[in-house]
């Protein structure tokens, strides 16, 4: 086999090859601008990847756009399963406490809101009795 069919072999397909990637760049823009557009497929994420499983089956009979077809098929199920673990990968994984401590789980052991004053000014201490100071202590 010379080097120049093997070379025409080769090229014989990449018209369809160059279509179903092109249609499948397509179905990726056009499935994120629907999904954060259209309030209907936010709520139900895996009607847009169904729908072009769809669509690419019904696009089969068309023999001029049988490759578009399988571009479309091939994108809707590779979405649907994006879709899927999405999905079950929030599910499984707990919410995240971002609010710190609840009032009732606060022991107070660190610090209680009114000492924050002994922090930013030296001379208040919180609810400490100041009216005894630190020489009082040696004296009997």
């Amino acid at each position: 086999m010379s080097a120049k069919s093997m070379l025409k072999g080769v090229s014989k397909g990449l018209p369809q090859t160059g279509l179903q990637g092109g249609a499948g760049v397509g179905v990726f823009y056009l499935h994120r601008m629907l999904a954060s557009k259209v309030a209907f497929f936010q709520n139900k994420p895996l009607a847009i990847p169904l729908g072009f499983i769809a669509l690419g089956h019904v696009l089969k009979k068309s023999p001029k756009l049988a490759t578009v077809s399988a571009a479309l098929i091939g994108a809707g199920g590779y979405a649907a399963a994006q879709v899927y673990e999405v999905k079950k990968s929030l599910q499984a994984a707990p919410a995240a406490q971002t609010s710190g401590f609840d009032d009732d789980d606060d022991t107070g052991a660190l610090m209680r809101s009114d000492d924050i004053g002994m922090l930013i000014e030296p001379g208040n201490v919180g609810d400490i009795d100041q009216s005894r100071q630190y020489d009082d202590a040696y004296t009997l």
